[in-house]
């Protein structure tokens, strides 16, 4: 039924037409675009460094259950998807520890990058844009963003005066694939010079729909020739898919006048969801995770605060982080808490001999801890200090940018386990240049170094983790792992063609990562043993993306966009694949406007992936078809948006080779979704 209401929706699509539901259709200037996120907070066109902001429609049309899932689509970005709550974003086929998750310019101070299986405490229904900066962002956020940032940006703590005394949002969801309920609210006011926000949403769904069954052939077959029992194999429905998260914020800033602000926020995220997997039951129960945070925030800037320096931004959060593991018969199985501090400051400083930069200084410590008789991981406090420092300088078209980071991190484990201590420094460095060749045309290259230090996991995990299906084994002798990145690109950013080419190779030396061993342990129930060991490896790859009109009228304007990419990972010397993975891909979409309508069409073509690690089995190739038409009403004061958006429309069954459960769950079947949005 759903699949005849999704196909009967199509022909919207070429009748009417998404209000702010997709890529706009008249180009935006980037120029005008502003990435927090980079070092002297300029446009993706002024970073050497490749740079995605995600905002607008764009944003609306994108959001998901997930991070990950949201940023799904972006070039050269997927998702792990644990289920669709569980989904961290995967950068050029790096996630994890080396992906750092931001909100409004600082940690998320939650445990996601620890296991595929916990989620990200900061929900996209907030966002009010996502930057993500693609390759190294080590020099200004430390050894966890080796291979990327993604940040956040919810305005909580207010940084600049509003157009008018109030303003706010309130946003409705549904969907029939797991019969998603979701609302979010967003008020903001001024009064005087106290700037004021508040938010707050709600997240309910039930377990996904799938066209087929939930284990793949593939799995099935390989577990009947072992002779291992087939686990419970659901048609139509993956158990353990289902959700609900929830939260709040409250914030204000005084205003300096228009030269500064000084705000704080608390915070409150809770979800409890499960984790598809081989523990999944047909009567519901599974693996699940009850998660809460609490957290603090204090934010300021100041322009011109004396003699020499520009600005001067400071930052700092406080973070208390429980998440407990229960069983399918629901026990309690793990319990995770963990306290996170995390101060930054950062001084812009004036032009100094035409160099104008940013240096500062940043410091987190976090006490973690894993209680039950599942914890794989001992106790342990991590401290990390780092000390940046960022220039650029243009001359003639060619601008130069240069930077350097010195980092100490030093992990104690509880002495009661009697685990050697790690402490050790590295350095990081990036030197690039971006050249306007002529008015419309820019082209990058960016040159990073980087070293990241192992984690308390990847140093010390010892035992069974259930959620993953494995036995974690880590080595107290392993050192930090190094990277040298070269990036090139050519972007075309203004005109009716607008175009970016891209490519990029990474060479790392003693690349830490969960080699598996052929061999099985645990006392209940026996899972394969992975060990943290660390081998030289590279990655590589292009991503390519162009979009030009193909009617361009003062009424109607269609505009097409196509894109592509790919990336490689593999050990050297010929030691084989790197697990996890995400094949080549190609995109077209297009996207019509008239007046308050807009709609769009979109098709993504997923190649199979077959060069896989040991032990992963590959993946075959899908098509993922998705369709959006929504009309944006203008009210007094504000706007009200309606939207319908459909995915999978040709319900194939889609398994995500970068996903860890890629074999017990599918991606989500033909789904409608249907939302209105009013801002006032």
């Amino acid at each position: 039924m759903r699949t005849l209401l999704a196909i009967a929706a199509l022909p919207l699509v070429f009748l009417v037409t998404p209000a702010n539901s997709a890529v706009k259709t008249k180009a935006p200037d980037l120029k005008e675009v502003v990435v927090t996120a980079t070092p002297l907070r300029g446009s993706p066109l002024e970073t050497a460094q490749p740079a995605i902001v995600l905002a607008g429609d764009e944003l609306e049309r994108s959001i998901a259950k997930s991070l990950g899932e949201t940023l799904e689509q972006q070039l050269g970005i997927t998702g792990t998807y644990f289920g669709p709550i569980a989904s961290r974003p995967v950068i050029r086929g790096l996630s994890n520890q080396r992906v750092q998750i931001l909100e409004d310019s600082i940690a998320s101070l939650d445990v996601s990058a620890l296991s595929e299986d916990h989620g990200v405490t900061v929900d996209p229904l907030v966002a009010r844009s996502i930057e993500v900066i693609k390759g190294p962002g080590t020099l200004l956020y430390g050894n966890a963003a080796v291979g990327g940032v993604v940040n956040v940006l919810t305005n909580r703590i207010p940084e600049s005066r509003l157009q008018k005394p109030f303003d706010g949002a309130l946003e409705l969801r549904g969907d029939t694939v797991s019969e998603q309920r979701s609302g979010a609210l967003r008020l903001d006011g001024q009064v005087g010079d106290f700037a004021l926000h508040a938010d707050g949403f709600r997240r309910d769904s039930d377990n996904i729909d799938i066209p087929g069954r939930a284990l793949s052939d593939r799995l099935v077959t390989e577990l009947e020739a072992s002779g291992e029992e087939v686990p419970a194999n659901p048609d139509g429905v993956v158990y353990g898919s289902d959700g609900k998260t929830e939260g709040w914020s409250v914030g204000g800033s005084y205003l300096i006048g228009e030269r500064g602000y000084l705000g704080a926020s608390a915070t409150r995220y809770d979800a409890n969801y499960g984790t598809p997997g081989p523990e999944s039951q047909p009567d519901g129960s599974s693996v699940r995770i009850d998660m809460e945070q609490r957290r603090y925030d204090l934010s300021g800037g100041l322009e011109k605060p004396f003699t020499g320096i520009s600005a001067i931004r400071v930052r700092t959060g406080h973070s208390d982080y429980t998440h407990t593991e229960f069983e399918p018969d629901g026990a309690a199985g793990t319990t995770f808490t963990q306290d996170g501090n995390e101060f930054r400051v950062a001084f812009d400083h004036a032009p100094l001999a035409s160099w104008r930069g940013t240096f500062g200084v940043q410091y987190s410590a976090v006490d973690f801890r894993a209680e039950g008789e599942e914890a794989f991981i001992p106790p342990s406090t991590t401290d990390n200090l780092g000390l940046f420092l960022f220039e650029e300088r243009p001359i003639g078209a060619v601008n130069l940018q240069v930077g350097v980071r010195y980092e100490n991190q030093s992990i104690d484990p509880d002495p009661e386990v009697a685990l050697p201590n790690y402490d050790d420094s590295s350095w990081n460095g990036s030197a690039g240049a971006v050249w306007e060749f002529s008015p419309e045309y820019t082209a990058a290259i960016n040159y990073s170094y980087a070293q990241r230090h192992p984690s308390a996991t990847e140093l010390y995990a010892n035992g069974a983790h259930v959620a993953l299906a494995r036995f974690e084994i880590g080595d107290p002798s392993l050192t930090k792992e190094s990277t040298n990145t070269v990036d090139l690109a050519l972007r075309k950013y203004a005109g009716d063609v607008q175009f970016l080419v891209s490519a990029f190779y990474s060479q790392y030396g003693d690349f830490i990562y969960a080699q598996p061993t052929g061999g099985f342990a645990g006392d209940e129930e026996p899972f394969p043993i992975v060990r943290y060991v660390a081998q030289d490896a590279q990655f590589y790859g292009a991503e390519a993306e162009v979009s030009f009109p193909l009617l361009d009228e003062d009424v109607n304007s269609l505009r097409l966009r196509l894109l592509t990419d790919y990336v490689r990972g593999k050990l050297m010397d010929g030691g084989g694949n790197l697990p996890l993975l995400p094949p080549w891909r190609v995109g077209v979409g297009l996207d019509y406007t008239r007046g308050g309508w807009q709609a769009g069409l979109d098709v993504f073509r997923y190649d199979r992936q077959s060069k896989v690690a040991t032990n992963e089995l590959p993946t075959d190739g899908y098509t993922m078809i998705g369709a959006n038409v929504g009309y944006r009403l203008p009210t007094p004061g504000g706007s009200l948006l309606l939207f319908l958006q459909g995915s999978n429309l040709a319900n194939e069954e889609a398994r995500r080779s970068a996903s860890p459960v890629k074999d017990y769950a599918p991606l989500p079947g033909v789904n409608l979704l249907a939302g209105a949005k009013i801002e006032f």
